[in-house]
C-alpha cells in the first residue's frame, strides 16, 4: 500500500550560512503563528510520527485516563 504524500508545494526554501541564523529564523517564524496554528503543527508532528513511523493506530492518539478506584455508594 502506498503512503499518501502531503502537498508541500507551499513550503519556502531558504539557505542559511550558520546554525544560529537557521535557529533565529525558525524562532521568528514560530512566533508569527497563532497559538492554534502552533498546536495544529505540533499535533501533525505527533500524528505523523506515531502513525507513520511507529505504526500506531490513530485511535490510540487521544487523551486517556486510567481508572484507579471504583467506589460504591452505600446508603
Amino acid at each position: 500500500m502506498a503512503t499518501p504524500t502531503k502537498d508541500r508545494s507551499h513550503w519556502v526554501v531558504k539557505k542559511f550560512t550558520s546554525h544560529d541564523d537557521l535557529r533565529t529564523y525558525g524562532i521568528k517564524e514560530w512566533q508569527k503563528l497563532s497559538g492554534a496554528a502552533r498546536r495544529q503543527a505540533a499535533w501533525e508532528l505527533v500524528y505523523d510520527y506515531c502513525v507513520g513511523v511507529k505504526g500506531m493506530n490513530p485511535d490510540e492518539l487521544r487523551l486517556q485516563k486510567t481508572v484507579t478506584r471504583i467506589r460504591r455508594n452505600v446508603g
